[in-house]
This record gives C-alpha cells, structure tokens and sequence, in this order.
C-alpha cells in the first residue's frame, strides 16, 4: 500500500470513529507529512498572538502543539466552510486559480469559501483540480517565544492543481486529540536515538570511556541553526588566564524582558577540562532563549581547595553585575556542574563560609554526577593535586558533613552507567541535606546515560536532561 493511501485510510479512519458533532472537525489543520518540519506544518494566522494581521494571507507555521492555539484553530462546517471561530472569519481563496493565496474574510456562501477534503487534498468545491499546498521546499524560521526548540519554521500557502508529485505538499489533516498536550520545549522528538542508546551503553561504566562519548555525540544533529546563536568568546571574569567566560545569546529567540542565566561548569577530574567542551550545553540555552555561559576555571595542582568553589562564586557575582549587558536576569542565575565542575559548584552552594564577602547568591543549581567527597584511604591523582596530601584535613574539605547553606534550590542527577564513586559521593551529600537539614532536594537518574553523555544530550533530539533541567528552572522562577 503506497504512503499516500496509508496516510489517507488514517485520516478517513479517525472521521469515521469519531463521535458526531456540530463540526465535521475541529482543531488544527496540518499536514500529513513532517516536510522539513517534524512537528507538522499548521495552517496559521500571520503575526504573534498579540498582533495577529488577520487580513495578511495565512502562513503555514510549525504546529504550536501546547502553546495557546487561537491563531491556528480552525471548525470544518457541514456547509463545507472552515472557520476561525475566534475571529468569526472563513478560509477563503484570494482567487479559484493556480498560485492564489489564502485568507481569512468575513464568512459568505460564496465559492471561495467552499471546501471538500477527500484523501487528505482539500480543496474548493468548483475547483476540484485545485489542492492546498504548502509551497517552498524548505521552511524560513519564524519568531518563537523562548524555551520552544527547535525554533518555529514557516512557509507560504497556496492553491495549485492537485498532482500526484506533490502528494507530500499538498496533503493535510486534522490534529489529533493526543497531538495538543505536549508541554514547553518538549516536542515529538523525545528520547535517546536507539543507535545511540546501543552504543552508550556498551561503553558501560568505566570513565576510560568518556572520549568516546564525546566521539559519538560529536555527530549527534542538534535541535537548532548556528545562526541562532551569537557566542562572544573569551570575556575575563578575573585575572587568571583560565578565568575567562563564553557567553551565548539568542539572534532570534530575544525577549523583552531579562532571561534567565545558566552558566556551566566543565569536568576534567580537577587537573583538566576547558569550557570549550560545554559549549554545546551553552548553545541550547542560548537557543531556547536564555543566557548560556560556558565557564572555565584555574586547575589544580596550581591552584587547590577551595579556590574552584571560588571560582564559581566569582563567576555568579561577575554575571549579576553584568547580567543586562547580555539581556540576563541578575535574579535567575543558575549554576551548572558536570562531575569536578559539578564539585565545585557543589562547594559554592552548600559551603558559603568559603566564598569571599560580597559573593553573589545564584538562584539555583543543576548538578551532574558531582564527586563530592572522595575514598580516603585510596584518592586518585587529581584529588591529591586539588586537596593536598595532609589526610586529617580532608573530611574538612569535603561537601558532605559540611554543608552550612541550604537555602539554594539544587537539582542533582547521577547516570545509569555512572562509576559508582560518583553515586557513592551523591548517596552522602543527599542524604545529610534530607536527614540532617531537613530539605528536599530534586534528583533524577538519567536513565541509558553514562556519566557525560547527560551532559552531551542536551541540544539533541534526546530531551530527557534537558526537560528536567528546564522544568526545575521553571519551578524556581515561579516560585
């Protein structure tokens, strides 16, 4: 059976079971097929919600599955017109001939505003040889509010004779029920590629493995353009060469209003790393909306305890002073750490006798499989280098049973292919901020993820993080 029978059956299908009701159907109007857009285009009123152009033509625009719908709701009629209810307006051709657009005008019994819908073509009833048709072969991107990825596409719509080499183009239906509840910056491309679940997870636990992650996820296609993102590299936040910052903002995605700031930490097991392998963390944010900041640090053995956790701070404290330069918030900053990064912000947040006076507060923090404390009777070279040699100071230096500072909100995740000294450490620290200070700190384990693949994810077609992230963000700020 061809795709353009299936696709049809479906839709003849889903007509027929349906209950009876005063409109043949109600919704959005989209196309069967995904074209360059896999939300589906929708037909849509021109303009933002706050200005719609109601007697522009109508634009084929990504379906805003869970965002208000009143600019891309349509009602089929028994009469065979198509309403926008809202406006108290029918689908109407500008003219019954190839290349004519399409309007919305005050409703008539005229032959523009007559339509049939048979095997997906809609088209006017005296001119049958005449199909709706998303013009183009690719998509420009439209104005989208922030947190909504990838950013929104449209194209032009027209009548064109109905031909069976443009089936793709010119075939719609209407939505769905189970297609209009899906929440912000989530969309139909949820979860880890299987190809990719297969791989992560035969790299198994070892952290030996964590460059072939990097490997894999290098090729990973991300849910945004280049162009939407602007990065000004390299801005001092101190003195030291490392202590320098890769801001990222939105070339499409600006608000009005200040944004949130999530600036990111890098691993490297204390002595290594550079910001540069967070920039595909930063970039999603900045597409979404918000401020990105990829941050770098000074590195043990140069520098040790707690001069990271500072870093952090000064870090916070520079972006609050800097925040609107960059359209941020100075109130909605959040820090983010992946493993000894994730050590330092830890150190930042639940330690602040160690920061200096006049240290800024952020608004929040997302850890990510942070080693918080560490085996003392068998440390690694990298944890010698930052906390010295002198045992009996140690229990002192650590996060866990010297936690002074709860009132930061903190998201912790570890992964399901984590080396259990990071859940070890994770294990101590939750369990001293539930038991000890009677808190309620968020945790997620990313499932199928090792310990930089959850990291690595976010930008991607898999969306588990980075929902949780955006979610804890939102719950904060609204709070």
């Amino acid at each position: 059976m061809s795709a353009r029978w299936t696709s049809a059956l479906a839709v003849l299908v889903f007509v027929v079971i349906r209950p009876v009701a005063s409109y043949a159907d109600a919704g959005l109007l989209r196309t069967i097929h995904a074209l360059d857009e896999p939300r589906g285009y929708c037909l849509d009123v021109a303009g933002p919600p706050e200005n719609l152009r109601l007697d522009e033509p109508l634009q084929a625009h990504t379906c805003k599955y869970g965002a208000p719908l009143d600019d891309q709701r349509f009602e089929r009629a028994a009469d065979g017109a198509v309403r926008a209810a809202m406006y108290n307006r029918c689908l109407a051709a500008a003219a019954l001939e190839p290349g004519a657009r399409l309007l919305l005008r005050a409703c008539t019994a005229t032959p523009a505003q007559r339509w049939s819908m048979a095997w997906g073509r809609l088209s006017p009833v005296s001119r049958p040889d005449l199909c709706i048709a998303v013009a183009g072969e690719k998509g420009e991107p439209a104005g989208t509010p922030i947190l909504i990825s990838p950013v929104y596409r449209h194209r032009d719509v027209v009548l064109e004779r109905c031909a069976d080499t443009r089936e793709a183009s010119q075939s719609f239906r209407w939505s769905r029920p189970d297609e209009r509840g899906l929440s912000t910056a989530e969309v139909a491309r949820n979860g880890m590629p299987a190809d990719l679940a297969k791989q992560v997870a035969a790299l198994g636990f070892s952290e030996g493995n964590i460059p072939q992650t990097y490997k894999l996820y290098a090729s990973q296609p991300r849910v945004h353009e280049p162009s939407e993102i602007k990065v000004t590299k390299a801005v001092p936040y101190g003195a030291h060469e490392r202590q320098r910052l890769d801001i990222h903002t939105a070339t499409m995605r600006r608000s009005e209003r200040p944004v949130p700031i999530i600036a990111v930490f890098h691993g490297g097991g204390l002595v290594g790393g550079m910001r540069e392998n967070t920039s595909t963390f930063a970039d999603y944010f900045a597409s979404i909306g918000f401020v990105g900041v990829a941050a770098g640090y000074r590195l043990a053995p140069e520098f040790k305890w707690p001069e990271g956790g500072r870093d952090v701070g000064a870090v916070v404290t520079w972006l609050r002073d800097h925040a609107r330069e960059y359209g941020g918030d100075p109130e909605r900053i959040f820090v983010t750490g992946i493993s000894s990064g994730s050590l330092h912000a830890a150190t930042y947040v639940f330690r602040p006798e160690l920061m200096p006076p006049g240290t800024a507060r952020a608004a929040g923090a997302i850890l990510l499989s942070g080693p918080y404390t560490f085996d003392f009777s068998a440390p690694n070279d990298g944890e010698l280098a930052y906390f010295g040699e002198d045992k009996s100071r140690w229990p002192q230096m650590v996060v866990p049973g010297n936690v002074t500072r709860t009132d930061i909100p903190v998201l912790f995740t570890t992964a399901e292919y984590d080396d259990p000294r990071y859940l070890r450490a994770h294990a101590a620290l939750f369990s001293e901020l539930v038991g000890k200070h009677g808190v309620r700190p968020r945790f997620r384990q990313s499932l199928g993820h090792n310990h930089v693949s959850q990291l690595l994810s976010v930008g991607t077609v898999d969306t588990s993080v980075s929902r949780e992230i955006l979610d804890f963000i939102d719950r904060v700020t609204s709070r």
